[in-house]
């Protein structure tokens, strides 16, 4: 029998000016100070919600007694990276210095912590571990965007899975950046079109509001003077979605600096494979269960 679905509890972890972002927690039954995996969820940090973990990750939580956090956090382009990036920070804040006591005592040993991403959660995953301190003990970014200003991002892609071109008209209000700032949307919302428009016009570094010259927030060019903790890193040299050169230049640059990192680089594979139930990325949890 397949292990049982953990219960979720909802929880705010930060209010920016009225807007209240939430993240889900999922304790294992009986937890005694287990680790805790944190994972953000994709979307090119324009659109995406906090349900969308992959049914691996939630049978993680039983198969190998471990606490996932998946979290929100707001959407550009009414606010930029910078802004996303303090959510992270602030969501890392809170795993560590108010989930212990709102999970239970004794539940959770805060001081075991991975973060993990999809896609731009993959991102947000490579950031926290340059900027956060004290560093995660490991990340895990799977198929990540590392580069807003790469190639694959300011070169005009098609549809990744076929589909029509987005429809501009639709998503007037998602573009304005005066627009209500939000932390979430629903799949059926027309927000969902966001990341094709991105890809089409290849203005994902201007949606983020990243100013020319600065490389803060291109992975690669900050590895060696802020350093990354273990990772394990998974991409599809297959994908339409994230182009797989984004994670062949940050797991370069940390080999030629000597950083632990572990790449599964999967041959014929697209974006979102792991969306599948049939998938289990067992390598990856064994690697972190060893670390954490």
């Amino acid at each position: 029998m397949p292990p049982p679905s953990p219960k979720r509890r909802t929880f705010t972890y930060k209010k920016a000016n009225t807007l209240e972002i939430p993240l889900d927690f999922y304790p294992p039954d009986s937890a005694h100070n287990v680790p805790i995996l944190l994972w953000f969820h994709g979307g090119g940090l324009l659109q995406g919600k906090r349900s969308s973990v992959s049914p691996h990750m939630l049978r993680a939580v039983h198969a190998h007694n471990l606490a996932l956090v998946s979290a929100d956090y707001r959407f550009a382009p009414q606010v930029g990276i910078a802004e996303i990036y303090e959510d992270v920070r602030d969501c890392i804040t809170f795993i560590r210095n108010k989930l212990p006591q709102l999970a239970g005592e004794g539940v959770l040993d805060a001081s075991r912590l991975a973060v993990s991403g999809s896609s731009a959660g993959g991102y947000l995953a490579f950031l926290a571990g340059l900027y956060v301190e004290p560093k995660p003990t490991v990340i895990l970014p799977i198929y990540p965007i590392t580069d807003p200003l790469g190639l694959f991002f300011t070169t005009p892609q098609p549809h990744p899975f076929g589909g029509k071109a987005a429809d501009v008209k639709a998503l007037e209000r998602f573009i304005d950046v005066d627009s209500e700032v939000v932390a979430n949307n629903e799949e059926d919302s027309a927000r969902s079109g966001m990341y094709m428009f991105m890809l089409q016009e290849a203005n994902l570094g201007s949606l983020l509001r990243m100013k020319a010259g600065e490389d803060r927030w291109r992975v690669a060019k900050k590895v060696y003077e802020c350093g990354l903790p273990p990772a394990y890193v998974v991409h599809g040299d297959a994908d339409t979605a994230v182009g797989v050169d984004q994670a062949d230049e940050v797991v370069g640059v940390m080999v030629g600096c000597g950083m632990e990192v572990v790449y599964e680089r999967l041959r014929g594979v697209n974006h979102l494979f792991d969306k599948e139930e049939s998938v289990g990325m067992e390598k990856m949890y064994e690697w972190m269960m060893k670390r954490l």
